[in-house]
């Protein structure tokens, strides 16, 4: 889990979906099986299990995989966030990108490429080895994140900024915090289970 703080200038969305720790069990369905935390939703600023995934389509949603035991989310679905100069990988042909630093390696010589942030060797023709790292290095340079960032979703660009999203995905975590076991979504309503219906009998 990253420090927020290390994200200077980064969205809400983004620093939250960089500090999240994915794959722990979902506090709404634990009952539930496969309810482990692999989504993440732009729009609520959450991490979310498969029966919290809303109903409504246009929600910004995130799945996150497991690569190399790291955080991984497709590039291809990052529609907010330039990854240009981020190391990426081919699973399952798909371009993925690791979500955190990685410093288990040996830090790079003088010799290597290493990445701009936390000096971990790197292929030539990359910068950074996450996307961690590359908001890192360009939040605390003069440009700042301006330069990557694609938009600020739906909901800031329909009420007017980034502290109306945050001020709403809090309601929403408090909202799902107090619900029953009954169910959640993203869109903060109740899934009711279904009942199978008792077809009426003929009297006779």
């Amino acid at each position: 889990m990253q420090s927020p703080a290390a994200m200077r200038g980064a969205p809400q969305w983004l620093r939250s979906l960089l500090s999240e720790e994915f794959f722990d069990a979902c506090g709404v369905h634990a009952a539930e099986r496969k309810s482990d935390k692999n989504h993440f939703c732009v729009d609520c600023v959450a991490a979310l299990c498969r029966h919290c995934l809303p109903h409504d389509a246009s929600h910004d949603i995130l799945q996150i995989w497991k690569y190399a035991s790291c955080f991984v989310v497709r590039v291809d679905d990052l529609k907010l966030f330039d990854c240009t100069g981020v190391q990426s990988h081919m699973v399952s042909e798909h371009e993925v990108v690791f979500l955190n630093e990685r410093t288990a390696r040996k830090r790079s010589t003088s010799t290597e490429n290493p990445c701009v942030a936390c000096a971990r060797p790197l292929p030539f023709r990359h910068d950074y080895c996450s996307l961690f790292c590359k908001v890192k290095h360009l939040g605390e340079s003069e440009q700042g994140l301006r330069r990557v960032l694609r938009g600020s979703g739906r909901k800031a660009a329909a009420t007017g900024g980034e502290d109306s999203v945050l001020a709403e995905a809090l309601l929403v975590r408090k909202r799902r915090a107090s619900l029953p076991e009954s169910g959640w979504s993203c869109c903060g309503s109740l899934r009711k289970s279904r009942k199978q219906a008792v077809p009426n009998r003929s009297p006779y």
